[in-house]
C-alpha cells in the first residue's frame, strides 16, 4: 500500500514514517521543509507540500491508497480536496481540545474540520489526541522537565499552579499515538466516528509535574494560585513585554478537567496506552541516549 503522510517531519511524523517503512508500506513523506524531510527514514520518499498553498497538495498525494494528515484539523477541507481517486482511506488528526467548554478558536477549527470530514463521506477516521509527550522537541512535558533542570539546586523548587494543579490531564505517549495511527491504517474497525487518543486514566496536573521532578531526583513544592489571579498576572506580564513560558489561554485550559474515554482506542484500534510514569521513564532514557 502506498501511504502519503502530510506533516511527516513533525514530532509524531518522524517516528511514524520510520514505523510505516518498517512495516513494509511505501511511504511518501510530505512537508514544506526539504531540510527536515531529508532527516527522515531513508526508506521513505520525499515530496514538498505546503497546506497553506493548496495547489501543492494534490501532486503530493498522487497515487496514494491511504492518506494520513498530521496537520491541524483546520486544513481538513484542503486535504479532502486534494485526495486522489486512488485513496481508499484517510486518517486525519483532530485534538481532544474539541471537548473544551471554554471559548477556544483552535477547538472550533477542529469541530469544523470534523464536520467537513463527516460530510465528505470519505472512508476513514479522525483521531483526537490529548497532550502528546515523549518526542525530543516535546513542548508539553519537555517544557516542564527543562524548567526543573534549570532550577538552581540551591533553591527550593517551588512551582505555582492554577488552583494547586488539582485539575485533571490525560497525556498520551508519542509511541502510543504512532501505534494508533498504524492501527488506523490496518484495521477496518478503525473506520467511522472519531477516536480519542489519551493516557489510560486522568491524573492531576500537580501529580504530573511531581512525577517529572521525582524522575529527575528533585523534590517539588506546588504553590496554589487561583486560576483567575494567575491568568491576570500572565496578561499583565505580556502587556509590559515580559515573556513567560505560558500564555493566559494555557492557564485557563489548565483550570479545566480533561477526563477522556479511551474505550475506542482499545476496542477499535487495539491500543492500550501506557501510564504516564512509564512513558516519562522512556522519554528520559531516550533523551539521555540522545536518540529521542
Amino acid at each position: 500500500m502506498k501511504i502519503a503522510l502530510l506533516g511527516a517531519s513533525g514530532n509524531t511524523g518522524r517516528p511514524l514514517v520510520a514505523r510505516l517503512c518498517a512495516e513494509g508500506f511505501e511511504v511518501a513523506a510530505a512537508g514544506r521543509s526539504r531540510a527536515r524531510l531529508d532527516r527522515l527514514d531513508a526508506r521513505a520518499g520525499r515530496v514538498m507540500a505546503d497546506l497553506e498553498q493548496s495547489e501543492s497538495i494534490a501532486p503530493a498525494l498522487a497515487g496514494a491508497e491511504c492518506v494520513i494528515s498530521l496537520a491541524h484539523a483546520r486544513f481538513t477541507e484542503v486535504v479532502l480536496a486534494g485526495l486522489p481517486q486512488s485513496c481508499r482511506r484517510v486518517i486525519l488528526t483532530g485534538s481532544a481540545r474539541v471537548f473544551t467548554r471554554l471559548p477556544d478558536p483552535a477547538a472550533e477549527a477542529v469541530r469544523r474540520g470534523a464536520a467537513a470530514f463527516a460530510a465528505s463521506g470519505r472512508p476513514g477516521v479522525m483521531l483526537h489526541p490529548s497532550m502528546i509527550y515523549g518526542a525530543p522537541e516535546d513542548r508539553n512535558v519537555g517544557r516542564i522537565l527543562t524548567l526543573i533542570r534549570r532550577w538552581p539546586r540551591v533553591l527550593p523548587l517551588i512551582l505555582p499552579l492554577p488552583d494547586g494543579g488539582r485539575h485533571l490531564v490525560q497525556p498520551v505517549f508519542v509511541d502510543d499515538v504512532v501505534e494508533a495511527l498504524v492501527a488506523a491504517v490496518r484495521r477496518d474497525d478503525a473506520l467511522g466516528p472519531p477516536i480519542v487518543l489519551a493516557g489510560p486514566e486522568p491524573i492531576s496536573y500537580a501529580a504530573m509535574v511531581r512525577a517529572c521532578a521525582a524522575a529527575l531526583g528533585r523534590r517539588l513544592r506546588v504553590l496554589p494560585v487561583p486560576a483567575a489571579g494567575l491568568t491576570g498576572l500572565v496578561r499583565l506580564a505580556g502587556a509590559i513585554g515580559l515573556r513567560l513560558p505560558v500564555d493566559a489561554a494555557e492557564v485557563r485550559r489548565a483550570a479545566e478537567d480533561k477526563r477522556l474515554d479511551v474505550a475506542d482506542m482499545h476496542r477499535r484500534l487495539g491500543v492500550v496506552p501506557r501510564p504516564f510514569e512509564a512513558g516519562l521513564r522512556l522519554k528520559l532514557e531516550r533523551d539521555a541516549a540522545g536518540d529521542g
